[in-house]
């Protein structure tokens, strides 16, 4: 939307570092409400116990494979239906406000908000649009003339982590029947935007001027910086899958060893205590 891949990295970065600070943040979640109980040693690897558990669980569903194969088609292009009924419902909504005039009325918090912490007051309707359809407010921030770069991009970051309310209304669909509340789950995405927001704006013009390929895209306020596509579609296809594995990959190495570490340590008081 912004025509500059050189973007991709800084904002995919500030949103994988925005969902581990939600993760650890929400750590503390119901802590109050849970009573720790120490898991019962199990035999085996982890592995192990898992194909264990697919082959009784499939002795337990008892369809024969054609028919578990058809459900699984027929369920799949029923999300998909739903999925996309939902983004037509609040495109239509998005428009609705235009030209009924509720915009106005919509956009004056927005206004206030951003005036008081110095966002250009163009990217108002991006954020308006952005509470209803993440991708038709990610277009308007890419498009909202006369505000600087760095501006757009933080509010597209902040539009892709609280997602729209049509991303909302699919995942209260899905979690309908189960006992997982939607509260939680909105006030997880508020927070990633606006973590997602902050970090875009910190790690943005660290990225310039470290020259980590943005110090020609900042200074740009519309149109494809010279030289940016000199390298072919592929290319970019690459590096952008190269890095959206890397980071991920990163973290849960870094997990891991965490989880390692927390496990030896367990072991040990236990046999101390022993």
């Amino acid at each position: 939307m912004f025509g500059m891949p050189a973007l991709g990295g800084t904002m995919a970065l500030a949103h994988y570092l925005g969902a581990l600070l939600v993760g650890l943040t929400f750590r503390f979640y119901g802590l109050n409400e849970r009573e720790y109980t120490p898991e019962p040693r199990r035999e085996g690897t982890m592995l192990g116990r898992a194909v264990e558990a697919l082959i009784r669980a499939r002795r337990e569903d008892g369809r024969p494979f054609g028919q578990m194969l058809g459900d699984a088609i027929t369920d799949s292009v029923k999300t998909m239906a739903l999925i996309c009924g939902y983004i037509i419902l609040l495109s239509t909504i998005a428009r609705m406000i235009d030209v009924s005039g509720v915009f106005p009325y919509l956009a004056a918090p927005f206004e206030y908000a951003f005036r008081l912490v110095g966002i250009d007051p163009a990217l108002v309707r991006a954020a308006v649009a952005g509470l209803l359809e993440i991708d038709l407010g990610t277009l308007a921030a890419s498009r909202a003339t006369g505000a600087p770069l760095v501006q757009q991009v933080a509010v597209a970051g902040a539009i892709i982590g609280w997602s729209g309310l049509s991303v909302h209304g699919q995942v209260a669909s899905v979690l309908t029947g189960t006992d997982i509340r939607m509260g939680p789950y909105v006030a997880a995405r508020l927070l990633h935007a606006v973590l997602a927001f902050i970090g875009t704006l910190v790690l943005l013009p660290m990225a310039g001027s470290a020259g980590l390929g943005m110090a020609r895209v900042l200074p740009a306020l519309g149109g494809v910086p010279d030289g940016l596509w000199q390298a072919s579609f592929l290319d970019y296809l690459v590096r952008g899958a190269g890095w959206s594995l890397a980071v991920p990959l990163g973290l849960a190495l870094v997990g891991a060893a965490a989880a390692v570490l927390t496990g030896g340590v367990r072991w040990a008081h236990f046999y101390t205590r022993r």
